[in-house]
Formats: C-alpha cells, structure tokens, sequence
C-alpha cells in the first residue's frame, strides 16, 4: 500500500499534511531474479627447491643430499647445590626437674642431760706440751732455782722463789702428796751424825733443807725412806697452777710432776716436746687422769 501526500501552501483553516488520493496497488507476482555464487579453485604452479632443479648438464648424475635433521637444541643441565645432610644428635639432653628429698625429722627425746666437754681456749702457755691437761693454767709458769732428790719412796723438790719444798709419795697411804715450808737457813747444819750410817749401801740420808725436814719430821721420814741420791740436784724449776687446782712442777731431765687437787694423787711422766702455743685447746677431756708412768732415773748429781 502506498500513500501520497500533497504539499498546498498553508491555509489559514489548516495545519499539517493533507491526505489528497488513497491508491491502492497490486501485490507484486514477478519473480526477482536469483543470484548464484560458483566457487572458482586457482591452482598456483608448485614451487620447486633449487636444490632439486638440475641447471647444469654434465655427465654425472647430482646427487641431491638429504639434509641433517636439524639439531633441537637440548636444555644445559644446571648444577644445583645439592643440600649436605647434617648429623642430628640422636638423643637430646634434657633437663629434668628433680624433686628434692628433704630429711625426715625426727625428734629424740632426751632422757637425761648428759655433760659434754668443751675445748677451752687458753690464754695462757703451759710449760709442757704432752700430755696436756684438761683445763687451762691460771697464770702463765713461774721460773725459779729448784733442787731435786729421788727417795727410796717418793721425791722432793724443792722451789726457790716459794721457799717450799713438795713431797710425793709413792705409796698408797693419804695423802699423797704434800707441801711443807723450808725451814732451813744458811749457817745451820746440813746434816747430822745421828744419820751417817744407813741402812743398806746407796742409801743417804738428806742434806740442808731436804734434810732438815726429813730429820725433824719422823712421820715423813718413815714414809719416803732413805734418799736413794747422795746429792740433791740443783737445776730450774717451773710451776703453773690449772683453773682445777691441779699444780705441775717441772723436774731434770724433762720431768714434770702432776700433783691433782685434794692431795688424793699425783702422776709423773715425760715431756719430751716444744712448749704449746698461745690460744691451744687442751687434748685430755675433762676427767681422764694422765697415763700411769713409773719414776724416770735420774742422772746421779756431779761430784761437789
């Protein structure tokens, strides 16, 4: 269908298009021409390799050759640092937390109160080393002349700045040991005719303050005995006092008598060491007498 439209010049009672004839056509039977498309193959000539085309006559037959199959080029191996085991310890050290054990206390009930000695630090030296006694000196030794004599049953020894002379006895009897002033005086006489003749050889009777003792004192005399020395021996004489009571008296040849509190007894040994420095403990415990020793002989005194 198709429509027409006719253009006027512009009215004053009209605007716009205006339809003039309606026509009305024919349907269309004429067949439209057909397009075919045909497909033309062009061959091109086939290129042919130099290498396979003969330029030249000759009276040999070319040989083409066959090409090498071209070279792939192949990956270059890359070194690789190859890792270097490491030696791992086996066993790993391991610190343990361990559980301390702490003794078990135990409370033992005392039955008694038992005395135990204490080592006493002396301020003082004793004259002697060996053996020591239980406890300290009250005072450091006095030093003095001293004169000795052995008896057919005990010794005297007399010390000079005391003007005492001690008297050990040998016997069981109490007491045993005792200490009488000397009464002796220069110009008195040192012996008496009443007593020259003794009762076996090697027997004397005492001389000077020994002697006026041993005569005048019966009871003394009956006791000790005859002196078994013609001679009293002068030498000097040490004396020390412990905080016990207990006096030790030197004597010759490294003797020291140990005269024990109450007069009850008396010990007598050898000291053969260095006097003990100041500030040493005893060695014998409280109580433990000295070691039983036997009369050490004397050297006889010189000849006057």
């Amino acid at each position: 269908m198709m429509i027409f439209v006719a253009c006027s010049s512009p009215s004053s009672d009209a605007s716009g298009p205006r339809l003039v004839r309606e026509v009305t056509l024919p349907p269309a039977t004429a067949d439209l021409p057909t397009l075919a498309v045909t497909a033309t193959i062009l061959r091109t000539p086939e290129i042919i390799s130099p290498l396979q085309q003969v330029t030249i006559e000759a009276d040999f037959v070319l040989v083409t050759p066959t090409l090498p199959p071209s070279k792939t080029p192949t990956t270059t191996p890359t070194l690789t640092n190859t890792p270097t085991a490491t030696l791992t310890p086996t066993s790993t050290a391991t610190a343990t937390a361990t559980a301390l054990l702490f003794p078990t206390s135990q409370i033992i009930p005392i039955i008694a109160p038992v005395a135990a000695p204490i080592n006493e630090i002396c301020l003082s030296n004793w004259f002697f080393l060996s053996p020591r006694p239980a406890s300290c000196p009250l005072n450091p030794p006095s030093a003095s002349n001293g004169v000795y004599q052995s008896f057919q049953n005990g010794y005297m020894v007399w010390v000079g700045n005391q003007t005492a002379i001690y008297v050990m006895y040998s016997d069981a009897a109490q007491p045993r040991w005792e200490v009488y002033r000397d009464g002796f005086l220069e110009g008195m006489d040192e012996s008496s005719s009443e007593f020259m003749n003794a009762p076996a050889p090697n027997l004397w009777q005492p001389r000077r303050g020994f002697g006026l003792l041993w005569r005048e004192n019966q009871a003394v005399r009956n006791r000790i005995g005859w002196a078994t020395l013609e001679w009293e021996q002068p030498y000097s004489v040490q004396v020390q006092t412990a905080s016990d009571g207990a006096v030790f008296v030197s004597a010759p040849g490294n003797v020291v008598f140990a005269l024990f509190p109450n007069r009850a007894s008396w010990q007598m040994f050898t000291n053969t060491n260095a006097l003990a420095p100041v500030g040493s403990s005893p060695l014998l415990s409280p109580g433990v007498a000295f070691p039983p020793t036997t009369p050490v002989p004397l050297p006889p005194p010189p000849t006057p």
